[in-house]
């Protein structure tokens, strides 16, 4: 055989082994992610004092009701720490078992909705995040559930897994049908329809955009 020969057997032979090195690699960072703390997490101190959050009665309704008013088509813009803040004051209404889901936050960056919250799993302890990018069209509008990451990678297996927990533990501790159902409508990432009442008139989302701290949703009088 000769030099050359060898040189090109040699090369062959050292592409398998430099591409199972890679595969291994690849596997162990994302093995290493799953325990990590994303950097959107945080800590949710439930907020028990039985008032309605005063974002929500202060800042929210009346802006919409006086914006309304002018028949005409207007925009809203939620704070990421005005909706946490509603999260954290009526959290357990939702009647969510803290051992099965806690800490639950929401973040707003540009083209998506993270929804975080801490679980457990045969004793181990994982911050799972479901990722939503929220789009509006003529037949209606979507949530968008596009991945659920636990730490910071994504397992592809893990979407369906945490839809029926949630669904699950919605339906064995809520007393409100509806929430389940729309639960079920939004983890399933089904049409929902864009017209609702609010204070005897009909309004249309026109469109959804989510930037960095805040949620813009338009809104069109009928």
């Amino acid at each position: 055989m000769s030099h050359l020969a060898k040189l090109r057997s040699r090369q062959i032979w050292k592409m398998p082994l430099f591409l199972f090195i890679f595969l291994v690699l690849v596997f162990v960072v994302w093995l290493a992610g799953i325990f990590k703390r994303p950097a959107h997490f945080r800590t949710v101190q439930i907020i028990d004092d039985n008032e309605i959050s005063q974002y929500l009665t202060n800042e929210i309704l009346p802006e919409f009701y006086n914006k309304s008013q002018s028949g005409s088509e207007f925009e809203m813009t939620f704070s990421q720490e005005g909706i946490n803040d509603i999260l954290a004051r009526h959290i357990k209404e939702l009647r969510i078992n803290p051992d099965v889901f806690s800490d639950i936050s929401i973040t707003f960056k540009k083209g998506r909705i993270l929804l975080a919250a801490l679980t457990s799993w045969h004793s181990y302890k994982f911050i799972v995040t479901a990722v939503f990018k929220p789009s509006v069209n003529e037949e209606g509008l979507t949530a968008g559930l596009s991945k659920i990451q636990t730490g910071t990678s994504t397992v592809p297996f893990a979407k369906e897994i945490i839809r029926r927990r949630v669904l699950y533990e919605l339906a064995r501790s809520s007393r409100e049908s509806d929430l389940v159902h729309y639960a079920g409508i939004v983890l399933n990432d089904k049409l929902m329809p864009r017209e609702f009442s609010f204070n005897h008139r009909d309004f249309r989302i026109k469109n959804i955009e989510v930037e960095d701290g805040k949620l813009i949703i338009g809104f069109v009088p009928k």
